[in-house]
């Protein structure tokens, strides 16, 4: 005689003392189980991926780089950042002097814009330092031998 009675959640058998299991009930329940849990397992749609792991874990990286003097330079991060600040150690993040606004941190944000002199690229930044000023002010993301913090997020 088969089960007269079923577990709530995937219909499986439950037996009673009374009740005689036969082999087509066990094959009956494997087959719901391994439909269940295989179709589970290969939903793509509610597993991360190791890329989107890694976002949860580490949603975010810091980097540290001296300046070069170059006027434009590109910082790889080995990611492109949905977000990214970056800031002259040791100073605020503007000093007026001289008439001029000296710019010593940046934003950048992907897809929406950024502050003058920062940019996100495909793996990273690209930071930029002026020689003189234009409309009283002059970023300073580049400085040589400035020391600088990049804040990237994933």
């Amino acid at each position: 005689m088969a089960t007269s009675q079923y577990t709530p959640n995937l219909h499986l058998n439950a037996w009673t003392d009374s009740d005689r299991p036969k082999r087509a009930d066990f094959v009956s329940d494997n087959t719901i189980i391994d439909t269940q849990l295989g179709g589970h397992i290969a939903d793509s749609a509610i597993h991360l991926n190791a890329e989107e792991r890694a976002k949860l874990t580490e949603p975010f990286t810091f980097a540290l780089y001296a300046g070069s003097g170059e006027t434009t330079r590109t910082i790889s991060l080995g990611f492109r950042p949905k977000f990214a600040i970056v800031f002259k150690r040791n100073v605020p993040p503007v000093v007026y002097s001289g008439g001029v606004n000296i710019v010593n941190a940046g934003y950048a944000c992907y897809g929406h814009g950024s502050s003058t002199g920062l940019s996100v690229t495909g793996t990273g930044v690209t930071v930029s330092e002026a020689a003189a000023a234009t409309d009283g002010v002059r970023v300073s993301l580049n400085e040589s031998g400035s020391q600088y913090t990049i804040v990237a997020f994933k």
